[in-house]
């Protein structure tokens, strides 16, 4: 993948403004895309699709067909409209991860990204913060400044709190009677099966649904030396650690749970993507992009 693809979100960390650094990624992103010459999406993605058979041929646009040698038909708000409701966990364990590398922070920020970019392609994005409590901070709208909305949201949201499915989240589920995408951006540690549960109950509404599993480079490498107390984020419980000797049960666990949570999102024909918070977020763009290119 070259270079120009590279978004990183440590170098974007001082700019304060989620409005300002969604466009800031999202443009870079599609600059990227134009200079590479991988030729997977167009940076008229927002407003164009692939031409199938079947479709107007009035809606041709006959320009890019000049310039790409490739059929692409114009779309309208009216039929591009894809409710999009994205899922972030503000539960405490999110908040976890050095600097620029923290969990909340990182979601937050591909959050503000996914808003922004679902806002350019004429989608309906809305927020769904969910932990112990959960609410519907925007709901879903199809509107040129919508995303302003999700952004404010996001600026003011804190990560507190378990991850637990229950209260004001099935009630907030069982709303989703529409057909449309759910983006749950989580590290999906929870004492409970809550972290599958609400995988299970996304996919009986009929949500297509795309997993970011957002994961610490420490939780992944465990960078330690020597003894120290682990603590549990969420419910304070706390256990003495010996590093070097607790190292490979740790892994193990891990590996564990990565691979039974995406033997579930198989089971579920759901989407997954674990992503490194100290990892570019283009990932998530592409990922995203390819879902919904093939509609």
């Amino acid at each position: 993948m070259p270079s120009a693809f590279n978004i990183s979100h440590k170098a974007l960390a001082a700019c304060e403004d989620l409005q300002v650094l969604a466009r800031m990624v999202v443009e870079g992103f599609f600059d990227g895309l134009h200079r590479s010459p991988f030729l997977g999406y167009s940076t008229e993605f927002s407003a164009y699709r692939q031409y199938t058979q079947g479709d107007d041929l009035r809606r041709i646009d006959w320009k890019v067909w000049g310039r790409t040698d490739e059929f692409y038909v114009k779309q309208f708000e009216d039929d591009t409209n894809m409710r999009c409701q994205i899922f972030l966990d503000t539960s405490g364990s999110m908040d976890f991860g050095q600097g620029d590398a923290n969990k909340f922070e990182y979601g937050r920020v591909l959050a503000a990204v996914l808003a922004h970019l679902m806002t350019r392609q004429h989608d309906a994005p809305g927020l769904v913060l969910f932990s112990d409590q959960a609410s519907q901070a925007v709901p879903p709208l199809a509107s040129r400044h919508h995303a302003e909305e999700i952004f404010v949201a996001l600026t003011r949201a804190q990560a507190a709190g378990r991850t637990v499915l229950g209260g004001n989240l099935i009630p907030l589920l069982e709303t989703l009677n529409r057909r449309g995408v759910a983006i749950v951006i989580s590290d999906f540690f929870s004492t409970d099966e809550t972290a599958f549960e609400l995988l299970h109950q996304l996919h009986a509404q009929n949500q297509e649904v795309i997993v970011f599993h957002l994961l610490a480079p420490e939780e992944l490498d465990l960078p330690y030396d020597g003894e120290f107390l682990m603590e549990d984020s969420e419910t304070g419980e706390q256990m003495p650690v010996h590093a070097d000797e607790f190292r490979r049960e740790y892994q193990k666990r891990l590996n564990d749970f990565c691979g039974r949570l995406t033997h579930e999102c198989v089971k579920l024909e759901t989407d997954y993507c674990r992503m490194r918070t100290d990892a570019p977020l283009d990932a998530a763009l592409v990922k995203y992009l390819d879902w919904r290119s093939g509609l």
